[in-house]
This record gives structure tokens, sequence and C-alpha cells, in this order.
């Protein structure tokens, strides 16, 4: 299974946000949608950051007096780590484990085209496991078809 893959199941869209916004205003989008993580981008529109609800719990401990009022582009994680559509999900989930990293943007040819979770990881793992788990169970009983 590749990113194209998950991407094809759960949909392309991906919440952003621009550099100058606040903190306030990435929390109003967060928990507006239910959603875990923004990604941060220029006026360009190219993505130059990553803000996660766990970023802006941090800078509300260190700041409580003026956080909400903080730009995205002084908090948000700048090194972006992306994947392709035709990466495989085994390669992503490696990353995921060994960065510690939850969401990875999915892009193709410098064109933002999702975002994968590590929930969508597990789920999609699950399933491929589910499906081995039902063949070598056929196989063993002799159940497979001729």
């Amino acid at each position: 299974m590749k990113a194209k893959d998950i991407l094809k199941k759960k949909g392309p869209e991906v919440f952003t946000i621009g550099e100058e916004k606040t903190l306030f205003e990435a929390q109003k989008v967060l928990i507006t949608n239910n959603i875990g993580v923004l990604l941060v981008l220029n006026e360009d529109g190219k993505i130059i950051g990553i803000m996660s609800e766990r970023d802006i719990l941090r800078e509300s401990f260190n700041h409580p007096d003026n956080y909400k009022e903080m730009k995205t582009n002084e908090t948000m994680s700048k090194n972006v780590i992306i994947v392709e559509p035709e990466d495989d999900i085994e390669y992503i989930e490696s990353i995921m484990t060994a960065k510690r990293i939850r969401h990875l943007p999915v892009v193709n040819k410098r064109v933002l085209v999702g975002l994968i979770s590590i929930g969508d990881v597990v789920k999609a793992m699950y399933g491929k496991t589910q499906a081995e788990i039902k063949y070598l169970r056929d196989y063993i009983s002799g159940d497979m078809p001729m």
C-alpha cells in the first residue's frame, strides 16, 4: 500500500493557515474542524512549517499571558518532512516512528496533495494485516479456492 492509496480513501483535504495568523486563530481552526495539525503557508502558498495542537499547548504554558497573540511562524515546527504519493506505507510508518511525528504532508511535484496521520497509517496497516491473516487461515484450513 502507498500514500496515494490512503489519500484515495480519506480524500485530499488539508487544513492550512497563514504564517502571520495568531495562535488563537490557529487554535480556533483546529478546534472547529476537530483536527490535530495545520500546515503553515507563506504568502506564495508554499509550506514553511507545521503547527500542532501540542505546539499551541506548549506556548500557552511558556507564555500564558500573550500566547494567543503570537504568530504561527514564531512557534511552528520549521523542518517539515514530506512524503510522496508513491511512498510505501512501511516507509511512512518508519519515518513517523523514528522522528516521533504524527502527521506527514504528501507532496507530488511540489504540489500539496494531502496529509497522512499516524491513525491513517495504523488503519491501513491493520486492514492489510487482517487480509493476510484471512488468507493464511484459509490456506491452512484448505478453504482456498482453486
